[in-house]
């Protein structure tokens, strides 16, 4: 049982019962979870389409650094929602395995996923990333990518806090039907 309730369908605001009935993240226990902060949600929503729409930093690549911050942070809840949008996105099983066991250095990584996943390593643990570190990743990442994977590995530390201390429960599985509707209203724009 969660620590603290979901806001109830009733309970939400016009603005939130209408994401609740119509987007697909309406359907997922953290979109009510994250009702109960009217201040933060709705600018934290902008964020998150931008980190699944429109980044510089190639989509394969940004999901597969969830799903490291994912392991790295025991979120059970972020892990199944995005093995899920991993494999959507044609992520293949062994490397989503691979992850899942923390063997970022396994043979069916390239040389640029393993320098990422390195990087988001040492972000997660030390805050500070080595200079080794840094400079594997800015070997294949620009500026503007680093700073971008930097806000994807900090948003989804964020998410984790929220849902490990919430303890939600979770619920089905729709992490690729999110990230497809993000995907479709930045080209909608």
């Amino acid at each position: 049982m969660p620590r603290i309730p979901l806001v109830a369908p009733e309970d939400l605001s016009p603005e939130m019962a209408e994401i609740y009935r119509s987007h697909p993240a309406g359907k997922l226990n953290i979109f009510r979870l994250h009702c109960h902060a009217p201040t933060c949600f709705p600018a934290y929503s902008e964020l998150a389409k931008a980190i699944f729409a429109t980044l510089d930093v190639p989509p394969l690549e940004r999901e597969l650094v969830v799903l490291v911050v994912a392991v790295l942070q025991d979120c059970e809840y972020e892990w199944a929602q995005h093995a899920q949008i991993a494999a959507a996105m044609g992520i293949p099983q062994d490397q989503i395995e691979a992850v899942r066991a923390s063997d970022w250095t396994n043979a069916v990584f390239n040389d640029r996923q393993k320098a990422l996943f390195e990087f988001t390593r040492q972000t997660v643990a030390n805050v500070r990333v080595d200079d080794a570190a840094y400079a594997a990743v800015a070997a294949f990442y620009s500026h503007r990518q680093i700073i971008e994977l930097l806000y994807t590995i900090g948003s989804y530390m964020m998410l984790a806090r929220i849902m490990e201390v919430a303890e939600i429960e979770l619920d089905a599985v729709h992490g690729a039907e999110i990230v497809k509707h993000a995907e479709d209203a930045a080209k909608a724009k």
